[in-house]
């Protein structure tokens, strides 16, 4: 590659920035600005556009790319950190740089940057805003205050965020891969709702086996000349890339929702295989399992080519999976503490994946509703509210496939019955949270319960599989109340 230069450079504090307040717009805009910073203000900082060869890498705050002269490398580097703070405040960015030598390989030297960027992120940097003790703050970020509308003092990274909002919708556009009306946006979570209800679900999902697919790759590419091996490292990134959209894109159209007035969702970041959104609760896990469905589908897909010449990579020719994590909450809880949850589910789901199989794990989810002022971590979770005596009211993770269980067909065929039964004198429902409710005091007078409700309402009883109610210490009833209670139902 003579005297070429591999540039790195990774978006800190996204999630903060996004999630640092729960009004729509500003989390809207925020995810606005972080989308534009790999995309339209790099490409007009580097002077270049999305077909350039030499973008390695652009999306969910990375970007790798190969410049070819080092006085264009060295003013980038020089301005772009700028660029992006005054684009949008609050958000830092690590810089890398490896000199591509003669006899240094693209994966060699990616691994390289990676480390460098590593130690990068490590650093503390200066904010970007300082102000005076007696300088009005915006109340409800903390920021200076430097704008007053709509009745509020807006510091400048919540003024960049509504604007963002108000004038792009390019995250949209790879949900539903077109453009769509700005009178179908959502401008506010209850507006995500239309139903006279107040519960939503943050969805994270991250995919499986992309590092194990990485360490196959890397030796196979470091075989090949550079332009082959920028060219193909180019091309499973853009693969990765179009198969998330394309399962989410595909998921969402099969919900075969009726629009009123808004989309009731928002996609909040989509790169590489990481997706976040927020969406109505009673469409969370039925849009979850489908996308995790359609990931597979589409990965197998893209990645086809891995299996020809000249990678022949033939491990990966069922696709790749991934795990998601939903977390149901009120729209006036703290949506950072949801996301944190989301992804601790996440990764709940993906240990359990990984203990099927190390190499091809099947995909999975998790799920919890949050009904509690103050969120602690997962573990607490677990031990304080889903431990009933001996038994464990957290019945997942769910595998969507139907070769593992629990499977997540499980919980729908007793949601139907549920369904089916809401009219029945029997108050099936009414009975099972007694039953719940009786296991946390005394597991005796619950297995009464049960038995009474299998004379009484034999054939509740036998649709519920309530034989199964406890299998292994474990109780799938609870998950099953939870997600009724959201009108979560599978069309």
């Amino acid at each position: 590659m003579g005297n070429s230069y591999l540039y790195g450079a990774s978006v800190q504090g996204i999630q903060s920035f996004i999630f640092q307040t729960n009004k729509l717009k500003e989390i809207g805009g925020g995810s606005e600005l972080v989308e534009q910073i790999c995309t339209t203000k790099f490409y007009k900082e580097a002077k270049t556009d999305k077909d350039d060869a030499n973008i390695i890498m652009n999306a969910a705050g990375n970007i790798k790319y190969i410049f070819e002269d080092e006085d264009k490398c060295k003013a980038f580097v020089r301005t772009f950190p700028k660029l992006v703070s005054e684009f949008a405040p609050g958000i830092t960015v690590s810089q890398a740089v490896v000199k591509l030598e003669k006899g240094i390989k693209l994966m060699d030297a990616i691994g390289e940057l990676e480390g460098k960027l590593k130690t990068q992120r490590s650093k503390i940097t200066n904010p970007t805003e300082l102000g005076f003790m007696g300088i009005e703050r915006a109340r409800r970020t903390g920021g200076l205050g430097i704008i007053y509308k709509d009745k509020e003092n807006r510091d400048l990274s919540t003024e960049e965020k509504h604007k963002a909002f108000e004038g792009n919708s390019s995250l949209y556009e790879k949900f539903f891969g077109k453009k769509i009306k700005n009178e179908t946006i959502p401008f506010d979570l209850n507006e995500i709702n239309e139903r006279d209800k107040s519960w939503i679900a943050v969805i994270h999902a991250d995919g499986n086996g992309l590092g194990m697919l990485l360490q196959k790759l890397a030796p196979k590419l470091n075989d090949l000349d550079d332009n082959q091996a920028k060219s193909q490292f180019r091309r499973f990134s853009q693969a990765i890339e179009n198969a998330t959209k394309n399962a989410l894109q595909s998921a969402y159209s099969e919900l075969n929702i009726k629009i009123k007035d808004k989309h009731p969702v928002r996609p909040i970041l989509i790169g590489g295989d990481d997706v976040t959104i927020v969406i109505r609760a009673d469409l969370a896990l039925q849009f979850t399992s489908l996308f995790l469905e359609k990931f597979k589908q589409e990965t197998k897909k893209e990645l086809s080519f891995l299996s020809t010449a000249p990678l022949n990579v033939i491990d990966f020719n069922d696709g790749l999976t991934a795990c998601a994590g939903i977390v149901y909450i009120k729209e006036s809880y703290p949506m950072h503490y949801a996301l944190h949850l989301a992804e601790e589910l996440t990764k709940k789901a993906k240990k359990a994946s990984k203990a099927i199989s190390e190499t091809h794990p099947p995909a999975s989810l998790s799920f919890y509703k949050v009904q509690a002022s103050f969120l602690e971590s997962l573990n607490e979770i677990e031990t304080k509210t889903l431990k009933a005596g001996d038994i464990n009211l957290d019945f997942g993770p769910y595998f969507i496939d139907s070769q593992n269980s629990p499977k997540i067909i499980d919980l729908y065929e007793k949601l139907q019955v549920l369904e089916d039964s809401k009219n029945d004198d029997s108050k099936g429902i009414s009975k099972l949270r007694k039953w719940i409710s009786e296991l946390y005091k005394n597991k005796v007078t619950a297995d009464f319960m049960m038995k009474r409700m299998k004379e009484i309402n034999p054939d509740f009883y036998k649709k519920m599989k309530l034989d199964d109610a406890i299998k292994d210490s474990k109780s799938i009833i609870y998950d099953v109340l939870q997600l009724k209670s959201l009108d979560t139902t599978w069309k």
